[in-house]
């Protein structure tokens, strides 16, 4: 055998290698059992206000509502399946002043916040919730509305980006424990077990039937704003 061929066939192995490790990462990645909830070509899987929700030309799940603000679940958006205990992983881009939210554990036609959890999606900077209009705690991005509120920065800022700029956002629902990660920040962690549905903890009165639900559908909650969504996927718990 010539040296050359010796030679060949070294880094060949060593090629081999280093795909192999490769690989084996791969299998372990930060990933690893989340499924796409969004094929970015249309609505399979999603159920609803599917004459205002649609898939926009880049591949954009967008909402196109004109109607006014929507407070029932006649305006969302919501899976065809049931969901428990999962990660929720997904890339939103809001507008000045665009509210939406992510419902869980809620009916089909439900009130999330209310008849399941509503997660607040919210521009924060928005001038229509800040100075005269400045909203309570509990109702910023992040929050379990009306009922946990979100982290904020030292000075009091939120972690959401501006508007226009893409945000990443995780959620996970593993019993009574509500974790949402905000561009790399867990701005709540909470266990709603220690919060009422009567409407006295906290105390504003409104009662929150389904704080306590086990499983329901997986909404997203509709004010009649441009809001965009991309890499949305999930990964069931046990």
């Amino acid at each position: 055998m010539t040296t050359r061929t010796t030679a060949m066939r070294t880094l060949a192995a060593a090629g081999a290698a280093i795909l192999a490790g490769c690989a084996a990462i791969g299998t372990n990645d930060d990933e690893a059992g989340f499924v796409p909830l969004f094929n970015g070509k249309d609505l399979s899987g999603w159920e609803g206000a599917t004459d205002t929700y649609c898939v926009s030309p880049e591949g954009y799940l967008t909402c196109i509502q004109k109607d006014g603000v929507g407070e029932s679940g006649a305006r969302n958006l919501w899976t065809t399946k049931d969901y428990a205990n999962f990660t929720i992983r997904f890339d939103v881009k809001l507008p000045p002043n665009a509210n939406n939210g992510l419902g869980i554990r809620c009916k089909p036609n439900g009130w999330c916040s209310r008849e399941g959890m509503e997660l607040q999606l919210l521009d924060d900077w928005g001038d229509a919730y800040n100075g005269s209009n400045k909203l309570v705690d509990v109702h910023y991005t992040g929050s379990i509305y009306g009922v946990v509120p979100p982290a904020r920065k030292v000075n009091g800022e939120s972690y959401l980006n501006k508007p226009g700029e893409w945000n990443s956002v995780e959620v996970t629902a593993d019993g009574s424990r509500i974790v949402f990660v905000l561009n790399g920040t867990t701005i709540v962690d909470a266990d709603v077990s220690k919060y009422s549905t009567d409407g006295t903890v906290p105390a504003d009165g409104i009662k929150r039937p389904g704080l306590h639900n086990k499983t329901g559908r997986i909404h997203w909650c509709g004010h009649g704003h441009n809001i965009l969504w991309k890499n949305i996927r999930i990964k069931e718990l046990p």
